[in-house]
């Protein structure tokens, strides 16, 4: 399986494709119109988000309701024209402006926002919304939740119940105290027009052990997530597992242990991945979003075509797309979940595949599995 997304941020539309899907998923629309909604909406989100109101338009792949093994392409329609109506030359310090003009030497900056505008990722929401239905057939969930904007931070999740308190919260965060304590933080720097990062986790749950493989480098479930989630704008890091690597390896290391004939552990510091490959824990993946780079207070910058310096103009953006980043999140996870478990099981009729998922179990060392090697 592979995607794409194409587009600009005030063309006609973004586009999402993906390829190699199973045939036989029944997807909902409405699922991916609501994941869409989801990304428009947090604290914090500029006025082009009040009027974009994005739907999901299926242009192929689709046959009542079903996959058919085609590539399934998904279109989300721009409403909201660029706000930029003359020539840009100065560049917004933390934004591509300056990086990309010295690689593409088109002179009007904004011609590199289109590309690099984060537009683009209402098209891999809707595609990540595809592959969050199929997981979800699967057993599979994937959920993420806000854990820190600004000086403002709060734990992982862990408590039942936390989902509902993350879709309560106006800023997706999971913790009550938090949510409110982050939303006066985008209000203070609504006031001083300025801008926020902060963190986000998306945790899966149900991933079947053994998923992801050392056979090549990028086989890897973690080189995936890296590269997945450093796709996503704004993203600056990205920490699988406990970051907390003061330990020592004897606290660290998640230990294992026998109950009732099974495996356990006790403890999940891994991030449910070792040696690139799923462990039958909870996939737990933190990632840390920069400021929006575009204030309207301002930042120092220079005027490219006369060369003197002046202050970087405001171009319409938000004060925090925190919230926004952890459900593009959840997609980027779910693709390449979805792409990792399909390379395992194979492709082609989705029952097929769900069988061999449901019927794949852990092995026993006795099995029969290389035992022609020690005679």
């Amino acid at each position: 399986m592979k995607f794409t997304v194409v587009g600009d941020s005030h063309g006609s539309g973004v586009f999402g494709l993906i390829e190699e899907l199973p045939s036989g998923v029944s997807l909902s629309i409405d699922n991916i119109n609501q994941q869409l909604l989801r990304r428009q909406t947090g604290y914090g989100r500029g006025e082009r988000m009040e009027r974009e109101q994005d739907k999901a338009v299926v242009r192929s792949g689709l046959w009542r309701g079903v996959t058919t093994g085609a590539p399934l392409l998904i279109e989300i329609p721009n409403k909201v024209s660029s706000a930029e109506k003359s020539v840009r030359s100065i560049p917004r310090p933390g934004h591509s402006d300056y990086a990309a003009w010295t690689r593409y030497k088109l002179n009007d900056l904004a011609v590199y926002a289109e590309r690099s505008s984060a537009r683009w990722t209402a098209a891999a929401t809707a595609v990540g919304s595809v592959a969050s239905q199929i997981l979800h057939e699967l057993g599979i969930t994937l959920c993420g939740s806000v854990i820190a904007i600004g000086n403002v931070s709060c734990g992982l999740p862990s408590e039942s119940g936390w989902i509902s308190r993350r879709d309560a919260s106006p800023v997706f965060c999971h913790d009550k105290e938090a949510s409110q304590k982050m939303v006066e933080e985008i209000e203070d720097s609504i006031k001083a027009g300025d801008t926020l990062g902060g963190r986000f986790v998306v945790i899966a749950d149900g991933v079947p052990t053994g998923t992801g493989g050392y056979g090549t480098l990028f086989e890897r479930l973690d080189s995936r997530i890296g590269e997945y989630f450093m796709a996503i704008p704004s993203v600056k890091g990205v920490f699988i597992g406990n970051p907390d690597v003061r330990l020592r390896g004897s606290a660290y290391h998640d230990k294992l242990f026998v109950e009732n004939g099974m495996i356990v552990r006790k403890s999940n510091n891994a991030g449910g991945i070792e040696g690139g490959i799923s462990n039958g824990e909870q996939i737990v993946v933190e990632a840390s979003v920069k400021p929006i780079p575009s204030l309207r207070k301002g930042i120092s910058s220079v005027d490219l075509s006369k060369m003197n310096e002046t202050a970087a103009p405001y171009v319409r953006a938000d004060t925090t797309a925190v919230p926004a980043a952890s459900v593009v999140g959840e997609s980027m996870l779910a693709l390449l979940l979805l792409e990792a478990i399909l390379e395992r099981f194979g492709n082609g009729d989705f029952r097929s595949i769900k069988r061999r998922v449901t019927d794949e179990s852990l092995p026993y060392w006795n099995d029969g599995l290389g035992e022609k090697h020690y005679r």
